[in-house]
């Protein structure tokens, strides 16, 4: 399997580093400004020629801009990537295109919606929903029976407590503790 990175930025260098560690082949990027004209050794394509074969990850951080752009594409091929030392449980659903780094935990009875990201170190305890479009931040500890909804940003080192309910698209910031 190969993949386009739509995207070229902090988020698509840690995509690309992650794809690397899968032995997945890069194709190369695809950015709607050209800023850039590589990432990481890797050529950004300003006018891509979409193909319906080809695999496609969004690495974009923004959710509103995430979503945007997945309806825009919705008719690619989006797949799953979990890093290697990433621990996800067999009874955890985890929906298309989402991206899952190095040392998050996903317990048993969580269910992950599509395009969320998931940073390193994030832990996430059973009978929790996370929707569309979610960003949880590095070291993100989200408590059980929590219902996370669409396009949430949980920045780095947050705690979301037991038995909370986050509206969508909240933005938490760094270091908050969300309690119910």
């Amino acid at each position: 399997m190969a993949i386009y990175v739509y995207g070229a930025t902090a988020q698509a260098k840690m995509t690309i580093d992650l794809l690397e560690r899968l032995d997945i082949a890069v194709e190369g990027c695809i950015d709607k400004s050209l800023l850039l004209d590589s990432v990481l050794g890797y050529y950004v394509e300003l006018n891509h020629q979409y193909d319906s074969e080809a695999n496609y990850v969004l690495a974009i951080r923004n959710a509103g801009l995430r979503k945007r752009t997945f309806e825009d594409l919705s008719l690619r091929n989006f797949p799953v990537l979990v890093d290697p030392d990433a621990y996800v449980s067999k009874h955890t659903e985890v929906e298309a295109g989402t991206v899952i780094f190095a040392k998050a935990v996903l317990m048993p009875d969580v269910q992950i919606g599509q395009q969320v990201l998931i940073d390193s170190g994030a832990v996430i305890h059973s009978n929790t929903i996370i929707e569309d479009f979610v960003n949880i931040g590095a070291n993100v500890h989200i408590g059980s029976n929590v219902l996370v909804g669409e396009g949430v940003e949980i920045g780095a080192n947050s705690v979301v407590d037991n038995e909370v309910t986050l509206a969508p698209f909240t933005i938490i910031p760094p270091n908050s503790h969300i309690s119910g």
